[in-house]
């Protein structure tokens, strides 16, 4: 069982190099694998686990920044080892947060919105837990532009 989520097919052919190395350094090789799958798929499912895991972790790790998009908040966060700061935003505007051109609508509408931070710490060992976690609320890994930016806004205030 994966610690995090299995790749999905799609992921996978994008590791495929890297899964072949992996399998190969696991000592199994083409006809090995082929074996494995055909005569005891749950462990093969297993090793595909172990395997998700591994690159999750890389990504997880390289991870700093993530943001969350709904219809009427926002949410930034940027991680460290042993915390995660977040800054919050909450639209009382008619409008939605825009798919495109998102820091534009923010500078001209930041007066309908309520900005504010906090933070938490956590074990270096769960840091990419909470990362996992955020993600599958529907986050998305991103450069630190739109962090920066509110942070900027917030420090105004």
């Amino acid at each position: 069982m994966a610690k995090y989520r299995y790749l999905t097919d799609e992921e996978l052919k994008d590791f495929e190099d890297e899964f072949k190395h992996f399998l190969i350094a696991n000592g199994l090789h083409a006809e090995e694998w082929k074996k494995l799958n055909d005569e005891d798929p749950d462990k093969a499912i297993e090793v595909v686990g172990l395997f998700s895991d591994l690159i999750l972790e890389k990504v997880y790790d390289k991870a700093k920044h993530l943001v969350y998009i709904g219809k009427k908040d926002l949410k930034a966060f940027k991680f460290y080892d042993k915390k995660a700061l977040l800054i919050g935003v909450d639209y009382k505007g008619e409008l939605e947060f825009p798919k495109d051109n998102l820091l534009q609508f923010i500078a001209e509408n930041s007066s309908e919105m309520l900005i504010y931070s906090t933070s938490k710490s956590f074990s270096r060992e769960n840091r990419n837990k909470e990362l996992h976690f955020l993600l599958d609320l529907g986050g998305t890994i991103c450069d630190e532009q739109i962090f920066d930016f509110l942070f900027r806004i917030k420090e105004k205030q």
